[in-house]
């Protein structure tokens, strides 16, 4: 069988330690000698979990990986994506992410001028007044209520349980690890990090309107709702409008405080 690894698999396994680089090594030499109907029936080497419709998981060790069948042939695997547990947290400050502006330059706005406002006019709220809630108020939730959870229930997560993480478990990095840090080392961001780069958090989506941000140790601080394509609001624990963040590009969205002044970034 044909193996196609997707770009954030591949970035996962490169950081991860040298026995579980072993075992994902394992596993994909057999996946590559083997039929599909093989290694779905398969129990003495892999189990395979089916999660959804074409939609895959194998357990190894500490880690899960997900993949499912495709490319360019009916016997091609596509290896989506994984994640490794471990049994107790990590005690490092920072965390493996898969795009990392501390180590590559694309992400760093230091060195790539296309995402620093201070050369990039057209994502800098100064200069564009489009991105600026100031300016703009139909990105400013004190003059437009659909963006604001205090008039708007169904982005409050006080209102709706399905957003709210103490109530649904899926979207809370205590009771679902595979979205936490510290015990899933390669979870990957994306991160939110001061101006120095220094990690500040992660952001978890709860639909496609709203992200939950949380802070380093997955303590639950606030939420991101989605104003237009290129601009997110934020709010603290308590709703208190904080800030907003503008798209830079695909990757990466740039924080900006709510009087329009640049406070880091989250890719």
């Amino acid at each position: 069988m044909t193996v196609y690894p997707t770009p954030e698999f591949t970035k996962k396994v490169v950081a991860l330690p040298e026995q579980f680089r072993r075992e994902v090594k394992r596993f994909i030499d057999f996946i590559s000698s083997s039929r599909k109907d093989e290694l779905l029936k398969s129990q003495m080497h892999f189990q395979t979990e089916r999660l959804a419709e074409n939609l895959y998981q194998i357990r190894l060790r500490d880690m899960r990986i997900f993949f499912s069948f495709g490319g360019t042939n009916e016997e091609g695997l596509l290896l989506l994506d994984l994640n490794t547990h471990s049994a107790t947290p990590s005690a490092q400050k920072t965390f493996f992410a898969v795009n990392d502006p501390r180590v590559n330059s694309a992400f760093n706005p230091k060195y790539n001028s296309s995402i620093n406002p201070n050369y990039n006019s057209s994502i800098n709220p100064r200069f564009n007044s489009s991105i600026n809630p100031r300016f703009n108020s139909s990105i400013n939730p004190q003059f437009n209520s659909s963006i604001n959870p205090h008039f708007n229930s169904s982005i409050n997560p006080q209102f709706n349980s399905s957003i709210n993480p103490r109530f649904n478990s899926s979207i809370n990095p205590r009771f679902n690890s595979s979205i936490n840090p510290r015990y899933n080392a390669s979870f990957g961001g994306p991160f939110v990090y001061s101006p120095d780069l220094d990690q500040q958090g992660f952001l978890v989506r709860a639909n496609d309107s709203v992200s939950l941000k949380f802070d380093e140790a997955g303590e639950f601080a606030g939420t991101l709702i989605k104003a237009n394509d290129q601009v997110m609001v934020e709010f603290d624990k308590d709703q208190k409008w904080m800030g907003y963040f503008v798209q830079a590009n695909e990757l990466v969205q740039l924080r900006f405080n709510a009087e329009g002044e640049w406070s880091g970034l989250v890719v």
